[in-house]
């Protein structure tokens, strides 16, 4: 009787094991800024906006049940703390579409905040990485 050929699976690390070094390079929640303070602040943002938007694009209407950085902070303390660019959010709608059009770049969040009716997203500190056109480079 027929088999199934081997699964090919290359040397290296498992990927257990490359979930457990990433998790590891990648620092605590509190080194990434989510601490008391924005637990806090997080939960005083849904409680003034406790629906999320994303839904409401699409004339739905689900409860949030966190607070999303628009604008991926990648640990810019200063964009983490621009409250303009918080929305809150659905899990699904956090985890899958909102993600989904990060992975599609600067063009599909800037469409995107453009329909929620965002500010554009300009550098709030000198030092930032500013492109030509005065936006902040999202790396």
């Amino acid at each position: 009787m027929p088999t199934m050929p081997p699964t090919f699976r290359p040397r290296g690390l498992s990927s257990a094991e490359a979930e457990r070094q990433y998790d590891r390079e990648r620092g605590s929640s509190t080194e990434r800024l989510y601490d008391a303070r924005w637990a806090r602040e997080a939960e005083g943002h849904r409680h003034a906006h406790p629906l999320c938007v994303y839904c409401d694009l699409e004339n739905r209407v689900t409860v949030a049940t966190l607070v999303d950085h628009f604008w991926p902070h990648r640990g810019n303390r200063d964009l983490f703390w621009r409250r303009e660019f918080w929305c809150s959010s659905c899990t699904a709608c956090h985890s899958g579409m909102k993600q989904s059009v990060e992975r599609q770049g600067t063009a599909a969040l800037e469409a995107l905040a453009a329909r929620l009716g965002l500010p554009p997203l300009v550098p709030a500190v000198s030092g930032e990485a500013v492109q030509a056109d005065g936006r902040l480079r999202l790396r």
